[in-house]
């Protein structure tokens, strides 16, 4: 995963977490959105808003200071996408509970028939 700071155009390990350049968190819900427009990855397309190459171009104007300028029909489904996986849970849960399901099924299944045969 590629991920830019939307303050000083520095490479970081995630979009939301702290640069190490110049120590700056997106905090504002647009900071938050633009940072996550700001992210490349090859694992998950889905999370890709904009293409590679768009985002060296961000980054060449936000290092010349200039703010940064996404269209916004972009920040629109970004911002979407962002309050989606807010309320139905993030990728990695998914995954997780995607994982999980079957054993959890099984279980319940057991418990149930336990709970037949006793209280029967």
């Amino acid at each position: 995963m590629i991920s830019v700071c939307i303050f000083c155009g520095s490479n970081k390990s995630k979009a939301l977490v702290e640069c190490e350049e110049c120590s700056r968190i997106p905090n504002s819900h647009a900071d938050v959105i633009h940072s996550i427009i700001m992210s490349y990855s090859e694992e998950e397309p889905y999370l890709n808003f904009v293409s590679i190459d768009e985002i060296e171009v961000l980054r060449e104007s936000i290092i010349n200071g200039s703010p940064i300028k996404i269209e916004h029909a972009t920040f629109s489904v970004a911002e979407e996408a962002y309050s989606a996986a807010g309320t139905q849970g993030s990728p990695q849960a998914l995954k997780y509970f995607s994982k999980i399901s079957h054993p959890v099924m099984v279980v319940m299944l057991l418990v149930f028939i336990v709970f037949v045969l006793l209280g029967a």
